[in-house]
C-alpha cells in the first residue's frame, strides 16, 4: 500500500511538473555518469602512462590554488620529488582498492595507502633520506604523522572545506554544476557522519578550533626556527607536514580561520611551507593554471 501510494504521488508530481521532473532525471543521470567515469577503480585497468620503472600516481586533480587538494596525494608527490623518483599523475581511476587515494602502479603491480606506498618505494628504490634519523627522531616523526593525518586534518581541512565552506571548494576545484549539486546533497552528509564517527564532529566550532590550535602550536614548537623538522636537511616527515600546511595556507579560502590561524599565530610553519614549496614545487603555478 505504501509503495503504491509513493509511486502514485511521484507520478502525479511528474505530470504536474514535467520540466522539473526532466531536470531532476537529467541531473541524477549526468552526475552518475560523471562520477562513474571518474571512479573506475574496481577493475583497475592498467594506466596508458605506465612503463617500466615509472611510478604512476592515481589521485585527485589539481585545484585552482593548490597542486593537490588531498594531503595524502600531495605527501606522496612531494616525497617522490624529494627522493628524485620519476612519476606521473594519472587522473583516471583516482580511488584505489581500499576506496582511498592515492594508489600507484609500478611495474604491473598496484599499491594503496600513502604510508604503505612510501615504505614500499623507500625499499624498492633504496631511498636514504631518513637514514640519518635517530630512533628517537623516527619515533617523533611517527607521532607527528599520526597526529596530523588522524586528527589535525579533520579539525582544519575537512571541517572547513566540507562543512563550513563547501561552495568555495566546489568553485576552487572547478566541479561541474550538476556534480556540485549532488556533492552537496550526498557527499556532505557522508562527511558529517564520518566527522561524527571520528569524534571531531561531536564538538562545537569553537572546540574544533581549539583542537586545531593545540595541534598547530605543538607542531610549531617542534619546528622552532629550524629549516626542517630534524635540522638542515628534509626527511619524509617534512613532506607529510608540508602536505597539510600547504593545503591550509594555499588550499583554503584566503581569510578562512585555519589559514589565518597559521599565518598570525604560527608564522614559522608558514615560512616552512613556503620553503618546501620553493624547493620541491618550482612548477606550482604552471600546474594550477593548466586547463
Amino acid at each position: 500500500m505504501k509503495l503504491s501510494f509513493c509511486v502514485e504521488t511521484i507520478t502525479d508530481y511528474c505530470k504536474n511538473n514535467p520540466y522539473t521532473a526532466v531536470a531532476v532525471v537529467a541531473l541524477c543521470t549526468g552526475s552518475y555518469f560523471y562520477l562513474r567515469g571518474s571512479n573506475k577503480s574496481k577493475s583497475f585497468p592498467k594506466s596508458s602512462l605506465a612503463k617500466p620503472g615509472l611510478v604512476v600516481v592515481h589521485g585527485a586533480r589539481p585545484g585552482s590554488v593548490i597542486v593537490n587538494p588531498s594531503p595524502y596525494v600531495l605527501k606522496l608527490q612531494t616525497f617522490l620529488r624529494m627522493a628524485k623518483i620519476d612519476y606521473v599523475l594519472d587522473l583516471n581511476n583516482p580511488m584505489g582498492k581500499k576506496g582511498k587515494m592515492p594508489w600507484i602502479e609500478l611495474d604491473g603491480k598496484d599499491y594503496c595507502d600513502s604510508t604503505f606506498i612510501i615504505e614500499h618505494l623507500t625499499k624498492t628504490f633504496n631511498i636514504s633520506i631518513d637514514d640519518t634519523l635517530s630512533d628517537k627522531q623516527k619515533a617523533t616523526a611517527r607521532v607527528i604523522q599520526k597526529t596530523l593525518e588522524e586528527n589535525t586534518i579533520w579539525a582544519t581541512i575537512i571541517y572547513n572545506r566540507f562543512i563550513e565552506e563547501p561552495e568555495w571548494f566546489i568553485k576552487m576545484m572547478k566541479i561541474p554544476w550538476f556534480v556540485g549539486v549532488m556533492f552537496k546533497l550526498f557527499f556532505i552528509s557522508s562527511v558529517k557522519k564520518n566527522l561524527y564517527g571520528h569524534g571531531m564532529g561531536r564538538n562545537s566550532p569553537q572546540e574544533i578550533q581549539h583542537i586545531a590550535r593545540g595541534d598547530m602550536k605543538a607542531l610549531s614548537d617542534l619546528l622552532q626556527d629550524k629549516p626542517f623538522f630534524f635540522g638542515d636537511q628534509p626527511s619524509t616527515i617534512d613532506a607529510c607536514v608540508f602536505s597539510l600546511t600547504a593545503n591550509i595556507v594555499y588550499g583554503l579560502r584566503e581569510g578562512s580561520w585555519p589559514s589565518e590561524m597559521l599565518k598570525n599565530e604560527f608564522p614559522n610553519l608558514v615560512v616552512f611551507t613556503n620553503r618546501m614549496k620553493e624547493r620541491y614545487w618550482p612548477d606550482w603555478d604552471e600546474i594550477i593554471t593548466e586547463k
